[in-house]
């Protein structure tokens, strides 16, 4: 018993331990599946970014490549066919700030730019080393090669795409574009591309395009990072939820079900711990009831009418018997005899004895504290 006493002691302590760390189980699982749905969005949003770029940059090196191709069938066209087709391609692909005919050896012949751009673009290999590495790079693999992020025009920063041109079997050449880096992301990566997202793409450290950068990331967890290779030059993406779409996908599910485990651990906790302390209450008067109940049991009482004979003062029992006083009294009663001599009978022992009564069995009898036997006389008498 004191053992299921014990336990039933700590067994509030324990609920209340049992509900808070579910609740703690259940929070951290739900904020890490919240995570996981964050991450999951991120990633699809980094995905779409790389996609778009690549299937763009793709669409925009084809048309040059043809470009050079009709150079291989027909040989080199004059320039004002050359300018004609590169007119064309700056009207249809507003992100390129100018296109090029580049002799093997690297400097420009003909150059068409977009309106406004009145400073000719400068892209010669002497005075611009990446430029001198693209082209060694295109003309040794004879595929399309684009420079590392550079300053194409004053205060624009863009790359540069080189195309190799082969006329009667003769390299002849690149047929070159230059782009525009922050144009040509806003253009590829429209608002619906990534909504809702940041975007910041990189070059050896270097930022050359932000899109909700503003937001910086509320967590590192939730930023995703990747690599996009373009004809040769690496760019570095990190992609993460502006504080609009965290506040969208942050629910307060996992804090709610945290704070109902707190509470609902001290309320059942409460519970118990009354429910407990009512029954050791309950448990402890049913003992004093039976207690109280056992010890009336033990009494032992006398009611109704008692056959007493009027001589010897008998008392007769329910089976016939004719018991002394004292002892059907200690057979029905807790109580115990001593004996001795009341005032009455002492004054009539001693007058049978010819003793002088006492002073204080005669003062006794004065006062009154004896009720007189039909054998004894009252002191008035003597």
């Amino acid at each position: 018993m004191p053992h299921y006493e014990k336990l039933m002691r700590w067994l509030p302590a324990a609920v209340m331990l049992v509900i808070l760390t579910t609740s703690i189980v259940f929070y951290f699982a739900l904020e890490s599946k919240q995570n996981q749905d964050v991450a999951q969005t991120v990633k699809a949003g980094a995905d779409s970014v790389k996609n778009q770029i690549s299937v763009r940059m793709d669409a925009r090196v084809r048309s040059l490549v043809r470009m050079a191709r009709r150079w291989e069938k027909s040989g080199t066209p004059s320039g004002a066919v050359w300018e004609d087709d590169a007119m064309a391609y700056i009207h249809d692909v507003p992100d390129v700030l100018a296109v090029e005919r580049v002799k093997p050896t690297g400097y420009i012949i003909w150059d068409v730019m977009e309106a406004g751009i009145r400073t000719k673009i400068d892209l010669s290999i002497d005075r611009h080393p990446q430029c001198q590495a693209a082209m060694a790079q295109a003309q040794s693999q004879m595929q399309p090669v684009m420079t590392g992020i550079t300053t194409v025009f004053p205060g624009r920063l863009g790359f540069v795409l080189y195309t190799p041109i082969v006329v009667d079997k003769q390299f002849n050449g690149f047929q070159t574009a230059v782009f525009n880096a922050q144009d040509c992301l806003d253009h590829y990566l429209q608002p619906g591309i990534a909504e809702g997202e940041a975007i910041s793409i990189s070059e050896n450290g270097k930022t050359f395009f932000k899109r909700g950068a503003a937001d910086a990331p509320m967590r590192s967890d939730w930023v995703v990072q990747d690599k996009l290779t373009l004809y040769g030059a690496t760019w570095d993406i990190r992609v993460w939820p502006t504080r609009a779409l965290a506040a969208h996908m942050d629910s307060r599910l996992p804090g709610i079900v945290f704070c109902a485990g707190i509470l609902g651990s001290l309320l059942l906790g409460a519970v118990f711990f009354l429910a407990q302390r009512f029954l050791a209450q309950a448990t402890a008067t049913e003992r004093a009831n039976a207690a109280l109940q056992a010890a009336l049991d033990e009494v032992k009482t006398l009611e109704g009418l008692l056959p007493i004979c009027a001589c010897c003062k008998r008392v007769r029992d329910d089976t016939g018997y004719w018991n002394q006083i004292d002892s059907y009294l200690h057979k029905h009663t807790r109580a115990s005899f001593s004996h001795g001599y009341c005032p009455e009978c002492a004054a009539k022992v001693c007058k049978e004895l010819g003793f002088d009564i006492p002073e204080s069995v005669q003062s006794a009898l004065d006062a009154g504290q004896v009720e007189y036997g039909p054998n004894v006389e009252s002191p008035a008498a003597t």
